[in-house]
């Protein structure tokens, strides 16, 4: 019996995430074998690759000639048209460019060229537009797999799968013929980002399909919030998919598992072995009445934590020049009391702030950095406590680690002048700071616990010590003003010479937040959900006011003009906030380098479009029937109006939006 641990797209390529190695280690540690694969990484070569491309720009060129040979389209083919007529010049771009993304981002001498680098991080976004059209009404990004305009359900998710309707099914089916999978071994599949849902139950479906006596177990974050958040049917269907789910953490999980399943069932045992599955702490099961069945919880004991185990992966097969690995030396967040935050697990009372031994995870860190020739770590944190920062820090540089790693912190006033020269001499240099506003009266109304004071005088002292900072802050939170807004612009306007890099997003209510919890307090009417939304991933809300006739853009206005003196991007892209890219870049030029770069012309033009022999598909080529801008205008108009009404609230407590209602709407009228 084999143990396979399966990291799925999508997510970022540019680096292995943790949690799979974690789980590997411990395992060995318990006398257990696993072998992890990164699909994602796998499956980001191939998007990227030429095979792929050419036969995206053929769906696309011949899907477009086919709607354009049409004497009208509905309002669906209308929206297919407009994507498709979107992506024929990054197409093109594709065809006729010498050099695939990956070879650059691989290549230190082309990666460290903004220009090369720029053209390159274009092309793949080419990729990933052709592929979104290729696959309407679905679009894919490394942190984003979602329909057009509906939440991934089991009926949905159902249909993705048995219509074959992932990019990646022939690729999947690649990768199963090659695969030395057999009868009773265990698959567990890892599913930590919102963005891996259709392709984790995609491969959950697909292997059921071709090895029935394969045990398939489910785990990871995102997966814990959609069983703790999603309805009783979502919860049964999940295990239906697979054999099992892990609702928390799988660290004590897998091996009491594997325990269970590595027993040879006898006739007269089948009752003991069912007994046996629901003593396995922190799994949700069905027995075969089907009864949803739940083992004790368990929460994993950092301090005997071994290391992560990355050896099953090729480090130097990730979209990036230098190798970079994740380290968590601690889980939880030690202050846990802003109401928009749930991390998931923080606030189930067994999943508090815990860390590890400092001298304990000093010596795991020099051990990883040797065993796989590694100076690059980021801390995939919540946020550390920081007495156990300089303790860290003080313990790095007693065993002379010579290692640069980056991290989460939180605003405190411990970080003096003298403490952050000792965390720079041990590697630290690039944090990314929650300030979330720049409003007193809104950061009151968060429980955020800091003040503006407070934020710019930490900021001063991490930029005066070397270290590069980024602001993640948003507006929209429940109770705020466009003036309030203003001030968060006005902060960081303020200390821009002192700040990396910053993000200013939309609030967006998160299950499980003290918001959701009691909406009133915060000024909402209710919280609720859309029909489509069975794993309540995206809680709605009404605050009991009236729209504006006309929406303040002095905001946005604001942070177009504040963007424009820095260079910024979008995940996982050199620009983003917390990317390997990112920090690459600022170890090579500097905790300011994205304020340098506003202000250079290097790599801000696409990749020119080529001249060529390469003769291309009609579709490519063809002028446009029907009008393009016209049609996206209206496409825009109509979606504005229909989400109106179906993320309204009805007499039923929910919004009537799900695959059903959308496919009406797109269905509905005359062709145009």
């Amino acid at each position: 019996m084999a143990t396979w641990l399966i990291y799925p797209p999508f997510a970022d390529p540019t680096q292995p995430y943790l949690s799979l190695p974690y789980l590997k280690s411990c395992l060995k540690n318990k006398g257990f074998g696993a072998t992890v694969l990164d699909l994602n990484v796998s499956a980001a070569h191939h998007l990227l690759g030429h095979g792929h491309i050419r036969e995206c720009t053929r769906k696309i060129a011949g899907r477009f000639e086919d709607l354009n040979g049409q004497k009208k389209l509905s309002r669906f083919e209308a929206m297919e048209y407009v994507a498709l007529a979107d992506a024929r010049m990054p197409a093109r771009r594709l065809l006729t460019s010498g050099v695939l993304p990956v070879e650059s981002f691989q290549d230190p001498g082309r990666f460290y060229d903004f220009g090369l680098y720029r053209q390159a991080r274009n092309l793949a976004e080419d990729a990933l537009t052709c592929t979104s059209a290729a696959s309407f009404p679905f679009q894919f990004h490394f942190n984003r797999a979602t329909h057009l305009g509906v939440p991934w359900s089991p009926d949905l998710l159902e249909s993705y799968f048995q219509n074959r309707q992932s990019p990646l099914d022939g690729f999947y089916s690649v990768f199963f013929k090659d695969w030395p999978v057999a009868d009773k071994d265990v698959v567990g599949i890892n599913l930590t980002f919102i963005s891996q849902i259709p392709e984790a139950f995609y491969l959950a479906q697909m292997l059921r399909q071709m090895k029935p006596a394969v045990f398939i177990v489910l785990g990871g974050s995102c997966l814990q919030q959609m069983l703790s958040h999603g309805t009783e049917a979502s919860r049964r269907w999940v295990v239906t998919v697979a054999d099992a789910a892990c609702l928390l953490e799988g660290e004590e999980t897998l091996p009491k598992l594997l325990q269970v399943l590595g027993r040879d069932i006898s006739a007269n045992d089948k009752d003991m072995h069912w007994k046996r599955l629901g003593e396995v702490p922190n799994l949700l099961f069905r027995e075969p009445g089907g009864k949803l069945q739940t083992g004790p919880m368990h929460v994993s004991d950092l301090t005997s934590l071994p290391g992560p185990d990355y050896s099953d992966l090729d480090l130097d097969g990730y979209l990036a020049p230098e190798r970079t690995l994740l380290f968590a030396p601690t889980r939880g967040c030690y202050w846990n009391r802003c109401a928009f935050c749930d991390y998931g697990l923080n606030r189930s009372q067994c999943h508090g702030y815990r860390e590890m031994a400092a001298d304990e995870a000093a010596i795991q860190l020099v051990r990883l950095s040797n065993e796989y020739g590694v100076r690059n770590f980021y801390f995939s944190v919540d946020v550390m406590a920081p007495k156990f920062v300089l303790d860290l820090a003080r313990a790095l540089i007693r065993r002379q680690a010579d290692i640069r790693w980056s991290a989460d912190f939180r605003m405190e006033n411990y970080y003096t002048a003298e403490r952050l020269a000792i965390l720079y001499q041990s590697g630290l240099r690039a944090v990314a700071f929650g300030v979330e506003s720049g409003s007193e009266r809104v950061l009151k109304k968060m429980d955020k616990g800091i003040s503006v004071p407070l934020i710019r005088k930490v900021n001063a002292r991490f930029h005066q010590a070397g270290i590069a900072t980024a602001w993640m802050t948003f507006s929209g939170h429940p109770g705020e003003s466009v003036a309030d807004a203003l001030e968060t612009t006005r902060l960081i306007e303020q200390e821009q010479n002192r700040i990396g890099q910053f993000i200013l997003g939309n609030f967006g209510l998160t299950s499980g937040s003290l918001i959701a919890a009691n909406p009133r307090q915060f000024g909402l009417k209710n919280v609720f959900y859309c029909r489509g939304d069975s794993f309540c991933q995206f809680p709605l809300y009404e605050t009991g006011q009236p729209p504006k006739a006309t929406p303040d853009d002095t905001l946005e206005k604001t942070v177009d003009r504040l963007s424009r003196a820095y260079f910024l991007d979008h995940y996982p892209w050199a620009g983003a906030i917390s990317t390997h890219h990112s920090f690459l870049y600022v170890l090579k030029y500097g905790q300011q380098v994205f304020r340098s770069l506003a202000f250079s012309d290097s790599g801000k033009k696409g990749p020119p479009l080529k001249k060529s022999n390469l003769s291309l598909p009609p579709g490519l080529t063809l002028r446009p029937k029907f009008p393009i801008e016209r049609l996206d205008r209206e496409h825009q108009q109509a979606m504005q109006t229909y989400f109106q009404n179906a993320l309204a609230r009805t007499q039923d407590g929910m919004a009537p939006l799900d695959h059903n209602h959308f496919m009406r709407y797109l269905g509905a009228g005359n062709r145009k």
